[in-house]
């Protein structure tokens, strides 16, 4: 597969006579500096064609782009370099169902369906072909509302191949927020999969536009998503009178002759939008990111790389495919290597620990709590490390404990584990460490940057970029930028400055030798007296005390000092976790006002729909248990010399420049918080136990 990617590289070189002038020319060379393409008002001569040629040799097998001056007979001219793949995501598809006919392409157990890549090839021309017939143009914009299962998979590639843009939505998301969605999103056609966990979508539809109830496929007039034309569902034996059937379309399109389909294909260009893609929305909204063909080409071709993914690998992903670690990490990722993707969805009918062992599967992408949970249950005797045939565990989306990063290899006999970071809006991967690090370097970095990504950090408060080991807003510059947040320029001048700076809003910082870590997000700060306190730090620290299988830490309002350090804590199986013991265990090992004044145990955390701990939901937890006991105000506390004593004064010297506190800083108006919600019930932690200790019995 290298040597096909490496012969679709190109360098469109865009020439204009300076700096701000329109293009007036542009030039597109292989990457052998071979010209293959000429456009432009001025004639190209062959000289200056070779001169350019020179430029363009010997450039990093990577998309990116840069500019460069030249000179040609006197003349200054400046050029802008673009380093891209040529290939669009249909494109792919067919290549493999070439290379790779017969072999295993999707592997959809709950339905009991097996594609091939040849197969896979079929049905998406079939519903392509159908999708064009009902008016899908080129540009369209179609949303996709499915759980992980071969249709997902199918109607992504059909939806490419049209040109159209697919819209990925959340397939929790309730009425109001879909409604929202679709109607910024200015969806043309929705294609559901019906009955997804017990939610009926159609029925949320009916509730946006009653009107549909009487509509026909093809004649929709809905007044409250006036761009909405089309609804095709999946499910045969729930036929809606307004919408057109999955199947059906599927097969229509079969019927049909190819040669529209190919000439729609070739009128799709890699710079072309290919999804938009939302983020989880737990500040607000969720805004849509949009990325291009090669864009996401070049991030699944480098997730590939880095993973070691060969034709021989079974990849079995649990990450919706509405999340760019499901759709680019792992659905293309899998498709680029040839590899079988095995589709997960969480259900009572299927067990991930049988599904593991029958499907053979070689890698896992998941996130930490899927990987605590498997662990816990081979721990209890349901599946043995015998059993399985894993290679590799890749997990991202939230930190992963140190113990249960080893257990990857000591239970469930993986040979290698990686971590990965990154976000939607760069496309997504950023960095992640290797498959050779040690576990230290994958406990408390994300590894480095990825080919092609430029990182810096920055000072949160005066955006001065600061040196090695230094604590800072993650900045990243890399081809996988987002174009933008669709139909939201003022969401976009924020996240992506005026010199193409991507602001990530992760506060981390960069080693001397290039290691990443993360010290977690700005907007998750703790302001404590003033003094800035990263949750993350704490975690990872308090994930070291042995009781302890997972911990959440969160900022609670406090009168006295503005906020207080609230724990949220997952004790191991037969542990025993006390407020008093854990203070005791932190102390004179991490700042005074870093020990969290309240701790509360539950048995598991929010988890948002990609499978991150809801940090929103926690503090509208802490806050509620705050007010209900009416001690929003912190007591004083006193311990061995006075706690209340010690932090004053680790306070006042952080004011003043002379603690040995790391100082940080963060966004102007402090935490932002989410609106009171539904959380997590929990047992909160005793105030005292045996001996100020804690227990712990090894299973």
């Amino acid at each position: 597969m290298e040597d096909l990617i490496d012969g679709k590289r190109r360098i469109e070189a865009v020439v204009c006579r300076d700096e701000n002038s329109p293009g007036e020319a542009s030039f597109l060379f292989d990457r052998n500096g071979c010209l293959l393409d000429f456009r432009g008002a001025v004639p190209c001569s062959e000289a200056f064609a070779d001169m350019l040629s020179g430029i363009c040799r010997n450039k990093p097998l990577v998309s990116g782009r840069e500019y460069v001056e030249a000179i040609w007979e006197g003349r200054p001219y400046h050029v802008c370099l673009n380093r891209y793949i040529h290939l669009t995501l249909g494109e792919l598809a067919d290549i493999q169902a070439r290379r790779f006919p017969d072999r295993e392409a999707v592997v959809d157990s709950l339905a009991g369906v097996r594609l091939t890549y040849r197969e896979v090839k079929r049905r998406s021309d079939g519903l392509a072909k159908g999708l064009m017939h009902i008016g899908i143009l080129k540009g369209d914009h179609v949303a996709v509302i499915m759980d992980n299962c071969w249709e997902n998979v199918v109607t992504k590639i059909a939806i490419e191949k049209t040109g159209a843009v697919i819209v990925n939505l959340n397939i929790h998301e309730k009425k109001d927020m879909l409604e929202c969605l679709l109607h910024r999103a200015d969806v043309k056609a929705v294609i559901l999969k019906q009955g997804i966990k017990n939610r009926e979508h159609m029925d949320m539809f009916y509730q946006i536009s009653p009107e549909l109830k009487e509509a026909v496929p093809g004649r929709i007039y809905a007044p409250r998503l006036p761009l909405l034309r089309h609804v095709i569902v999946t499910d045969q034996e729930r036929p809606r009178s307004c919408a057109w059937q999955f199947e059906k379309l599927m097969e229509l399109g079969m019927s049909m002759g190819d040669s529209l389909l190919k000439e729609r294909m070739k009128a799709v260009r890699p710079f072309d939008d290919a999804t938009i893609i939302h983020t989880s929305g737990t500040s607000g909204v969720p805004k849509g990111v949009m990325l291009n063909h090669c864009q996401i080409l070049e991030n699944a071709w480098i997730h590939v790389q880095y993973l070691g993914l060969e034709k021989e690998d079974r990849l079995c992903m649990t990450p919706p495919m509405f999340h760019s670690f499901g759709c680019v990490g792992s659905v293309l990722s899998s498709m680029m290597a040839g590899a079988a993707l095995v589709c997960y969805e969480k259900t009572d009918r299927i067990c991930l620990l049988e599904m593991l062992r029958k499907e053979r599967c070689t890698v896992l992408c998941s996130v930490p709590t899927v990987y605590i949970r498997l662990i816990r249950e081979m721990r209890e005797g349901k599946a043995g490390r015998e059993d399985l045939c894993l290679r590799l565990c890749v997990t991202a989306g939230a930190p992963c404990p140190e113990h249960t990063l080893r257990d990857m290899k000591r239970v469930m006999g993986a040979e290698a584990a990686v971590v990965m970071y990154g976000m939607t809006e760069a496309g997504p991967g950023i960095s992640s460490t290797s498959m050779d690090d040690s576990l230290e370097t994958a406990v408390s970095t994300v590894g480095r940057l990825w080919p092609g990504v430029t990182g810096r950090i920055q000072d949160l408060t005066t955006g001065r970029v600061l040196g090695p080991g230094r604590a800072g807003e993650l900045c990243i510059k890399s081809y996988g930028v987002m174009k933008g947040y669709y139909n939201n320029p003022e969401e976009t001048e924020k996240a992506v400055d005026r010199e193409g700076w991507l602001h990530t809003g992760d506060i981390a910082s960069l080693s001397e030798d290039g290691l990443l870590t993360l010290k977690g997000r700005c907007k998750d700060l703790i302001i404590r007296g003033g003094e800035n306190i990263s949750p993350r730090e704490i975690e990872d620290f308090i994930r070291n005390y042995e009781p302890v299988e997972d911990v959440a830490v969160v900022g609670a309002p406090d009168e006295q000092y503005g906020e207080l350090v609230y724990a949220f804590i997952r004790p191991k199986e037969g542990a025993v976790v006390t407020k008093e013991g854990l203070r005791n265990w932190c102390r004179g090992k991490i700042a005074t006002i870093k020990i969290p004044q309240e701790i509360e145990l539950t048995d598991h955390f929010p988890i948002s729909a990609t499978g991150k701990i809801s940090k929103g939901q926690l503090r509208s937890l802490a806050r509620e248990h705050l007010e209900e006991r009416g001690t929003r105000q912190t007591e004083p506390e006193t311990g061995e010399g006075g706690l209340r004593q010690t932090e004053t004064e680790e306070l006042q010297q952080a004011e003043t420049g002379t603690g040995e506190l790391r100082q940080a800083e963060t966004e102007s108006g402090g935490l932002r918080r989410s609106d009171r919600e539904t959380a997590v019930s929990g047992q909160r932690a005793g105030e005292t136990g045996k001996d100020g200790r804690d227990t712990w019995q090894k299973s």
